[in-house]
């Protein structure tokens, strides 16, 4: 079972199913409320996310596919702990939050073409998605 919490440890969570798929986002959403090149994305379903500690703060959008997000955030520290779409049914974990993140080994590129110009891909991962 994997365990995480944020930075400040106000919130605390674990994951009671393994990974439908790991990988980095790289889509520009991402980027921006991240502060970084990419997203470490630890997909489940979000029945499988538990809140142990703590209350998350939720902002609501559609980042343009018509389907609404939800990002999760700590509402002291800010970090983000998830992302999640209830249309795809499911919960992207912040990887960087767990406890161990050797649990974290992506496969997956996820909209690789919109990653900074700085920033390069590695091409061992499998790429989805075009760049927006």
């Amino acid at each position: 079972m994997i365990s995480g919490a944020c930075f400040c440890k106000a919130i605390k969570f674990e994951l009671l199913a393994e990974s439908q798929m790991q990988g980095l986002c790289y889509c520009t959403d991402c980027q921006r409320v991240g502060g970084s090149s990419h997203w470490t994305s630890y997909a489940v379903a979000p029945s499988d996310f538990r809140l142990l500690a703590g209350t998350l703060t939720p902002y609501t959008y559609d980042p343009g596919s018509g389907r609404e997000v939800t990002r999760h955030f700590c509402g002291t520290c800010g970090t983000q702990i998830m992302v999640q779409s209830d249309a795809l049914g499911v919960a992207s974990v912040n990887a960087m939050t767990f406890d161990d993140a050797t649990q974290f080994s992506p496969q997956i590129a996820y909209f690789g073409g919109s990653a900074p110009h700085w920033c390069e891909v590695d091409q061992r991962l499998t790429a989805f998605g075009d760049a927006e």
